[in-house]
């Protein structure tokens, strides 16, 4: 049940932010807005499956350790088997977000001509 409601929380919430870059860009009516979308929402789907498959490995690893701890067989200080969390691949993200929205806000609506 925990990886049914964290994968969703984790979904919708990079879904939401994904809105926000496209709904900026729809009302500021950006020339490349369509460019705009499909680069959220390919980041929005690459953001949530690295958060998703990083918790699921965690889960999976912490319940190996407890098993084993629990039957004797391992060493309370030995964890030289725990999955590493992707903090480059995640770093990258946030760069990439943190340009899409600058790339979002960096264009307004051309204004009509006066007269």
């Amino acid at each position: 049940m925990m990886v049914v409601l964290g994968g969703a929380l984790v979904i919708a919430v990079m879904a939401a932010m994904a809105f926000a870059l496209i709904l900026i860009s729809r009302v500021r009516g950006h020339r490349q807005e369509g460019a705009i979308a499909v680069a959220a929402i390919f980041w929005a789907l690459i953001a949530a499956g690295s958060l998703i498959y990083a918790g699921e490995s965690q889960m999976n690893w912490s319940k190996e350790y407890q098993m084993r701890l629990e039957s004797g067989y391992l060493d309370p200080s030995e964890m030289n088997d725990a999955p590493h969390l992707p903090w480059g691949i995640w770093t990258g993200l946030g760069v990439g977000y943190g340009a899409m929205l600058a790339w979002t806000l960096s264009q307004k609506r051309a204004q009509p001509p006066a007269g």
